[in-house]
């Protein structure tokens, strides 16, 4: 049997305008990005940074090569190396009151009160590391008390359910269109003891049945806004969705689309240029 092939889009840009060319990778479908400068031991030749970014698919990949305005390339690895030499790049680190993120390479000594969540990413989107997952998992710490009922949208690594879950959750309900996204979130809710009230599986959004008091979905912008009645769908009254994986200029258009859907706008978090929005269901009687 042969070895797994793994897409890579290396491009090369000035310092200044890293995060602007990364951020489009990550609207391009990008499942991860490294920043490779003269401080890291995989640095490109000559000044400035590489972006290495991971996509599911040749496809995927050569497609946002044709979309990104910077020469870029797609590149292979072979088998799971791929994985060590991201590793070094994953530290720990605190997200909200509770939450301590921790690669499972690494150990921690956890504060009292903190809440550890061992995470793999595995070949799925995930890792806590972007700033779209970090601020899910802000609202998650936040808006978890214990009992709720969560959906997680685009589930990748299952990191926002798992968390949910540690958190107190009574159970999470996960799906995501990639195949792999199943197997790694199962992995790492075993990794963190949460197995048991995760449900994960490629299901249709449209074909989950039920209302949650917490929505989860950390998708693009163009796909939160085309499934909007889906997901709107699976808000409970008085329950809570949280909407990421959007690009400032974008945020407005995706409110409106959720407004349009009885949802009520309560808050948007922003880190960097990307904001997570949240949206209400009010309270039936």
């Amino acid at each position: 049997m042969s070895e797994p092939r793994y897409p890579y889009v290396h491009v090369s840009v000035p310092a200044d305008e890293a995060e602007l060319v990364s951020d489009q990778l990550w609207v391009l479908g990008a499942q991860g990005v490294e920043e490779r400068d003269a401080t890291t031991m995989s640095a490109g030749e000559g000044e400035g940074v590489l972006l290495v970014a991971s996509f599911p698919d040749d496809t995927a990949a050569h497609r946002a090569v044709a979309e990104l305005t910077h020469p870029a390339r797609v590149e292979h690895v072979v088998g799971d190396a791929w994985r060590d030499a991201w590793r070094e790049h994953f530290h720990p680190q605190k997200i909200g009151a509770r939450l301590l993120l921790r690669p499972s390479w690494r150990e921690v000594e956890p504060a009292e009160g903190d809440v550890v969540l061992t995470i793999d990413p595995g070949g799925a989107f995930g890792s806590g590391i972007h700033e779209t997952t970090r601020l899910c998992l802000a609202e998650v710490d936040r808006r978890v008390r214990g009992g709720e009922r969560v959906f997680d949208a685009g589930c990748g690594s299952g990191i926002l359910s798992v968390a949910a879950l540690l958190l107190g959750a009574a159970e999470a309900v996960a799906v995501d269109v990639e195949d792999n996204a199943v197997p790694v979130s199962e992995e790492n809710a075993e990794a963190n003891g949460v197995e048991a009230r995760l449900r994960v599986s490629t299901t249709p959004i449209e074909e989950v049945e039920g209302a949650f008091e917490l929505v989860l979905a950390n998708i693009q912008a163009p796909i939160l806004i085309a499934l909007a009645a889906p997901i709107a769908a699976r808000v409970a009254p008085g329950g809570a969705l949280v909407l990421s994986g959007v690009l400032a200029e974008r945020a407005e258009e995706v409110e409106a689309a959720y407004r349009a859907e009885g949802l009520a706008h309560e808050a948007t978090e922003a880190e960097s240029e990307w904001r997570a929005i949240v949206m209400t269901r009010l309270a039936s009687g």
